[in-house]
């Protein structure tokens, strides 16, 4: 790749999930993710770290209303809005409150909202255990719907695809907006939804400081500890009351802009090198 996406470089730095029942959820982003509660307006919650930040709003249950990536300056997001606007892609308003006035934000395929811009003045204190907001993953039913905006349109440069090898689809798809190996994935699914999003950690030994927090909140692991094959990277999944499903990781692997995607086979191996797979197709 010679040309550099008018989003790169850019950084997950925010998401929103709704809930029908926020007050039940609120306790597991402030206790167990070890954030700050504050409240943001009428039914409009902002659960934040120094490295993560949740916005928790009342909707329907594991719904992602939207992701919000930071980027370098505002120069940067006045061009990317002048590239969108310049291939006539819709601009829709901003819907956070957390970045300065002058953010872009288009609607992928399926309804969820990306944002693009520069964060406000944001929480200083220190957070209870490293992990910054590092990528989220949507289940769809139509990924080449997906790829077209992400991709295309967005301009995530793809790193990784697993393949079915017997009928040679694509199953899953990982994207990177700086040379962190995704901030972005898409995984085939019955039905399409919100994923899971992660918190990227220092180091092994911070995963085991995680699962021992979790473990005192009494909070089972969903899955792992293991090692994915895109990525590379360490990991395990918690659950929270919505059933939203939540990934610690440390270690994850860098890309070059230039470098270009590979392919993994689709079996429970590629998803993680040690043992049991959550397989959605």
């Amino acid at each position: 790749m010679s040309d550099k996406p008018a989003i790169w470089p850019s950084r997950l730095h925010h998401i929103r999930i709704d809930s029908t029942d926020p007050a039940g959820l609120i306790p597991f982003y402030r206790d167990g993710v070890g954030l700050r509660e504050r409240p943001l307006g009428e039914d409009l919650w902002l659960l934040d770290g120094r490295k993560r930040r949740v916005i928790i709003g009342r909707g329907a249950a594991n719904g992602l209303a939207f992701a919000a990536f930071a980027m370098t300056d505002q120069a940067a997001v006045d061009a990317l809005r002048a590239d969108l606007e310049s291939r006539q892609v819709p601009i829709a308003p901003a819907p956070t409150p957390l970045f300065d006035d002058g953010a872009v934000a288009v609607r992928d395929p399926e309804g969820r909202t990306v944002v693009f811009g520069i964060p406000a003045k944001s929480y200083d204190g220190a957070d209870v255990l490293p992990g910054r907001l590092q990528h989220f993953v949507v289940a769809t039913t139509d990924l080449p719907r997906l790829h077209a905006f992400y991709a295309d349109t967005l301009g995530f440069v793809l790193s990784d695809d697993v393949i079915d090898r017997e009928t040679g689809d694509v199953t899953a798809r990982f994207y990177r907006s700086d040379p962190e190996h995704h901030s972005f994935a898409a995984f085939r699914a019955p039905e399409s939804g919100f994923d899971h999003h992660a918190y990227e950690a220092d180091c092994w030994n911070d995963l085991r400081d995680w699962a021992d927090h979790f473990s005192r909140l009494r909070i089972k692991l969903f899955w792992g500890p293991g090692r994915h094959g895109p990525g590379d990277n360490l990991f395990f999944m918690v659950a929270d009351p919505d059933g939203n499903k939540v990934e610690i990781s440390a270690e994850l692997e860098h890309m070059p802009l230039t470098m270009a995607k590979r392919t993994w086979p689709h079996e429970e191996r590629t998803l993680n090198y040690w043992g049991q797979a959550w397989m959605r197709s």
